[in-house]
């Protein structure tokens, strides 16, 4: 697959996601109720690892496809890889969540901004760690 096309595909897994996060977000505080400082905080930690799930699978099937089908043991294995690697992006996420929001930034601002500073970590990461392709472990796709 070509660089660019991954690039491409991973933005709109992405922007999927990111659609999903909001969902959910927007369900705990609206919906649920989560309306203090601490709820909303822990509104935002649920959201990212449930979209976190879902774009896992859609990084998988689609964007990473040409990956190594992982399965059983190994597919968790991969899954735990692909949290870790996102440890980097949700530490930005949750950081400057709580930041934005003390400053009183509207929360699906706010969780677009941290989605945003976080995506181009966790491509690199994604691509270089957790969907390495045989015979290209280091190389970038021409």
């Amino acid at each position: 697959m070509r660089y660019n096309e991954r690039i491409s595909k991973f933005l709109i897994a992405g922007v999927s996601a990111a659609i999903v996060n909001f969902l959910l977000i927007s369900f705990f505080i609206e919906i649920v109720g989560f309306k203090s400082f601490f709820l909303k905080n822990l509104a935002n930690i649920l959201a990212i690892e449930m979209s976190a799930i879902y774009n896992f699978s859609i990084s998988r099937l689609w964007t990473w496809r040409d990956a190594p089908r992982k399965q059983g043991k190994s597919l968790v294995a991969q899954f735990i890889s692909y949290n870790l690697a996102l440890l980097a992006g949700i530490a930005i996420r949750i950081f400057s969540f709580a930041v934005f929001e003390r400053w009183g930034i509207f929360y699906l601002l706010n969780v677009a901004i941290g989605i945003g500073m976080a995506a181009g970590i966790d491509f690199i990461l994604y691509d270089r760690l957790v969907f390495r392709r045989e015979g290209h472990p280091q190389e970038l796709d021409k």
